[in-house]
């Protein structure tokens, strides 16, 4: 197609690869004529990627147009993403120190709780977290929209890495010998079991909501219901932890409010708030459904 001035066979055909993967990012029917057009145009790999390129971006900025990318980037990335950091981070160290003095001494780790109480918290936390996470990731595919692989990201690098980012710039966590791409992969594919949750319930969601954009109203109801549920345990539990560090300090340890200790919670809890909005939009808006 065309001719390739100062290119060998090899790179145009890594280009013309290239503008085919990206011209999936458009929509089906502009995704026919873009290369319809190319085909009949003749044009060069090299300029071929250019207008694809071109094309893509700005269709990229007519998103941002609209409030719902925004809503995506600020309500979940950032009002949800912030929280549920903190908290996966917290369960991922718990868990880790249980099952490191299981597995090396044999005992229960110290946190001044009985096994099983350790043992309901953490299960607890697991399942909610996965609620959370699918919650969260669902919603931020339903508003993302071709948006999503910034969202996404945004999503991803928030979650797991702004808490050990945080401890590590105000130096509650030391980085030894940690040269430029151990932190990168320590960044983007952080090997614990927090990344597990999240790709097991976030990424499920997120491809979900995607696809779905709502939910039956019954759905949403019933979900709402198991996160409430959940925040309403975690909290509970959360305080078992606060009740036993100042019986042993003597009172000289103030442990966190009920409110302190329920607002995360309530903060990576919004997102079925947003769904039960869309939802009986969604079900009045239905032939034949209630007015």
């Amino acid at each position: 197609m065309g001719g390739e001035p100062n290119r060998g066979p090899m790179v145009t055909r890594i280009f013309w690869r290239l503008v085919d993967i990206l011209s999936g990012m458009l929509d089906a029917d502009e995704r026919q004529a873009v290369r319809g057009d190319l085909a009949e145009s003749g044009d060069c790999a090299g300029r071929a990627l250019r207008d694809v390129l071109g094309l893509i971006a700005r269709r990229q900025i007519g998103i941002w147009k609209q409030w719902q990318p925004w809503l995506a980037l600020l309500g979940v990335v950032c009002l949800a993403g912030v929280p549920l950091s903190r908290i996966l981070f917290r369960f991922n160290v718990d868990l880790s120190q249980q099952l490191m003095a299981y597995q090396q001494y044999g005992v229960h780790f110290g946190t001044l709780l009985t096994p099983q109480q350790d043992m309901a918290f953490l299960l607890c936390l697991a399942v909610a977290l996965l609620v959370w996470l699918w919650t969260c990731g669902f919603v931020l595919g339903s508003l993302s929209g071709r948006a999503i692989w910034f969202t996404g990201s945004a999503f991803y690098l928030m979650v797991l890495d702004s808490t050990w980012v945080r401890f590590a710039l105000s130096g509650n966590i030391i980085l030894r010998n940690a040269g430029l791409l151990r932190l990168f992969v320590a960044a983007t594919v952080p090997l614990n079991i927090a990344t597990l949750l999240f790709l097991l319930s976030g990424l499920c969601g997120a491809v979900l909501g995607m696809h779905r954009r709502v939910l039956p109203l019954r759905a949403v109801y019933i979900l709402a219901s198991v996160i409430t549920i959940l925040t309403i345990l975690t909290t509970w539990m959360s305080g078992w932890y606060e009740t036993a560090h100042e019986t042993w300090s003597a009172g000289a340890w103030r442990g966190a409010s009920l409110l302190m200790r329920l607002l995360p919670f309530v903060l990576v809890s919004w997102p079925v708030a947003y769904l039960l909005a869309t939802a009986k939009r969604w079900t009045t808006t239905e032939p034949g459904g209630p007015s």
